[in-house]
């Protein structure tokens, strides 16, 4: 395999890996076009820490904790700058920055624990190698005739946070690379085939839209009213086309609901690409959240892809890297104290 990356590049660094958030439901006022949700394109290992602040309301105060992993802090300021650099200049419904936050920082715990679990088993970084990754980055720095100290003003953080991500790096490359093997990723592929070898699946949906000041509640309601229009779908009440046509606020309702071809990657939200794979022909989904309201879904027919696993090597390492995340987090919640205060 390809080497994976290692100690942080000095000119790219920005943090701790960013988790994904491509499942996560954030309600747009915008039109039907879940083909370029936002979300859909962060990986769970692209950069955090952002310098600017908070948005939504007025930044925490920099000592504000919003959760401990064995003691140690992750403040709120972390979450809602990270929420900041995942949400971009998208327009996010209102009522999706609680769950955003919670869910981000459900990540950032994880990636404590997997940090715990690195120093418990003594299979992480070394402290001499964390020192030699400082090192480097500081000459480097110093070449380009700058400091440490400009990289830590410019991403508001301090030198224990920067070694704490190093650290971070680190240790990763090393868990990552022992796990990631051809094996797995050849098994990998094999036991979610439809979802890596470029199959298409035709879908139908019903998508009911927030208003663009509605709260939660009125999110929640959405998603009562598409449980019970699934339940007249299933119980031969309805069609799944004539409930389109009743209910769907989408283009798409007069033609039934139908959106054609979608591929798993790249195109259409994850949450609805995601239930929409899951789901044999003829199924219908329970209600789906994702940042352009909430879906029922119905696939009408799947067209198997050829690509082998060493076409999506790339991928098939991520969705491992995500497992591999969840796997260690759980093992070490035997060992380690989580504390949640903000959630």
């Amino acid at each position: 395999m390809a080497e994976r990356s290692g100690a942080p590049d000095p000119q790219s660094y920005d943090g701790p890996p960013r988790p994904s958030l491509s499942n996560a439901p954030a309600f747009s006022t915008a039109s039907e076009g879940h083909r370029t949700g936002f979300l859909a394109k962060l990986g769970p290992f692209a950069v955090l820490l952002i310098a600017s602040s908070a948005f939504g309301g007025d930044e925490p105060p920099d000592d504000a904790v919003a959760a401990k992993v064995d003691g140690q802090p992750i403040y709120a300021r972390t979450v809602d700058r990270v929420l900041q650099r995942a949400v971009g200049q998208a327009e996010v419904h209102p009522a999706a920055l609680p769950i955003l936050r919670a869910r981000l920082l459900r990540e950032l715990v994880d990636r404590r624990l997997v940090l715990a679990y690195a120093e418990r088993t003594k299979s992480g970084a070394t402290p001499e190698e964390v020192d030699a990754a400082w090192d480097a980055m500081a000459v480097t720095w110093q070449r380009q005739g700058r400091s440490l100290e400009d990289l830590l003003e410019a991403r508001s953080i301090d030198e224990a946070d920067l070694r704490r991500e190093i650290t971070w790096s680190l240790t990763w490359k090393k868990l990552s690379g022992r796990y990631i093997t051809d094996r797995r990723l050849a098994a990998h592929f094999e036991s979610h085939r439809r979802e890596f070898d470029g199959s298409e699946v035709s879908v139908r949906h019903i998508r009911l839209r927030p208003e663009p000041h509605a709260d939660s509640d009125a999110i929640d309601a959405l998603m009562k009213q598409a449980a019970l229009i699934r339940i007249e779908i299933t119980s031969g009440k309805l069609s799944f086309e004539a409930a389109a046509r009743r209910h769907s606020t989408g283009p798409s309702a007069e033609q039934g609901g139908r959106l054609g071809f979608i591929r798993r990657h790249g195109a259409m939200a994850e949450a609805f690409a995601r239930a929409a794979f899951a789901l044999e022909p003829g199924q219908v989904s329970r209600p789906i959240r994702t940042r352009f309201g909430v879906h029922l879904i119905r696939p009408d027919e799947i067209k198997p892809g050829e690509k082998q696993w060493t076409d999506v090597r790339r991928k098939l390492a991520e969705a491992l890297d995500r497992e591999l995340i969840d796997k260690l987090a759980q093992v070490q919640r035997a060992y380690s104290k989580v504390e949640i205060i903000a959630d």
